[in-house]
């Protein structure tokens, strides 16, 4: 997401390094600016960002604040701010800094567009889709704003939608990463494998350590699995219910469970009863194992990562 337009030359460097996911060099640079101008506000919130890409979230905190001290009318800091505190999951406090960005610049397009982010993570889908809709009234050609309404509709189960913005924005900006996942997302829920892996790879010639296209590869092997591929299907089909409708629905297979289990034994089908007992057992199980050998999957695709840079 971006964070500041314009500035001096050393944001544009930053950005540059940025894009090209080089995310080490870009804090190289920001610190660099920083040891000329300690005051420059702008400098302060890109590298409170970058450090926060870094999961280096104390840090980033430390850097907001010194942002946000030097320039509390700017809606960039604000925004910054929103985004760190969602990190460390003060989700109240970030709302109130989100809105204080757009009542400072409320054309700013990525002012409603972090404030999508937020809601997206408080689960409150109807405040996220209106902010993504702010942001793209404010600027369609956009392939940030593109990209993360796509991911919106793809969430909620409208992958058609989903697949027109992903190729809105790729059309406008061909090499945009998280249009790149988003793609690749689209087409793995599609049943397209391969379309879905080259776009994974693609996305991960930009940025090798990117946890979002990491878990994109992960997903696709997940999907490809004889063990795992049921519960990715029944995992992604849950997502897009939202979690009232797949809480209704757990409910609903419980008490279908409980109702033909006591209907068995009414009719004097013990075995049958037994065998349905340890069916619903071993379905509670696989959907229990199951979320821990994605994350073993993932593990191993980010320390391949590390192996890499280490080389």
């Amino acid at each position: 997401m971006r964070v500041a337009g314009g500035g001096g030359s050393f944001l544009e460097r930053a950005q540059r390094q940025l894009a090209l996911g080089n995310t080490h060099g870009a804090v190289e640079i920001l610190r660099d600016a920083l040891s000329f101008d300690p005051d420059d506000a702008s400098a302060h919130a890109v590298l409170a960002a970058t450090l926060l890409d870094l999961r280096r979230t104390h840090a980033a905190l430390h850097e907001a604040r010194v942002a946000l001290s030097l320039a509390p009318d700017s809606d960039i800091t604000h925004r910054v701010m929103c985004r760190v505190l969602i990190a460390h999951r003060k989700l109240r406090l970030a709302e109130e800094h989100v809105q204080r960005a757009i009542e400072l610049e409320p054309e700013e397009s990525y002012n409603h567009l972090a404030a999508s982010h937020l809601y997206a993570v408080t689960g409150n889908v109807a405040r996220e889709r209106q902010m993504l809709e702010a942001a793209l009234a404010r600027d369609a050609d956009s392939p940030d704003i593109l990209a993360a309404l796509g991911d919106h509709h793809l969430r909620t189960g409208a992958v058609a939608e989903a697949h027109r913005l992903a190729h809105e924005a790729l059309t406008a900006e061909p090499e945009h990463h998280d249009a790149l996942v988003l793609m690749g997302r689209v087409h793995l829920r599609q049943g397209r494998i391969e379309d879905a892996r080259e776009h994974a790879v693609w996305a991960l010639r930009q940025r090798p350590s990117d946890r979002e296209a990491l878990t994109l590869l992960a997903s696709i092997k997940t999907r490809e699995s004889l063990a795992l591929g049921l519960w990715w299907r029944f995992n992604t089909w849950m997502g897009e219910l939202g979690d009232g409708r797949s809480i209704l629905v757990l409910l609903g297979g419980y008490v279908v469970y409980r109702t033909l289990g006591i209907a068995l034994r009414d009719a004097e089908l013990d075995g049958l009863a037994t065998l349905l007992t340890f069916g619903w057992l071993g379905l509670c199980a696989y959907t229990w194992v199951a979320p821990g050998m994605f994350q073993r999957k993932l593990r191993e695709e980010l320390a391949e990562v590390r192996l890499r840079d280490d080389f």
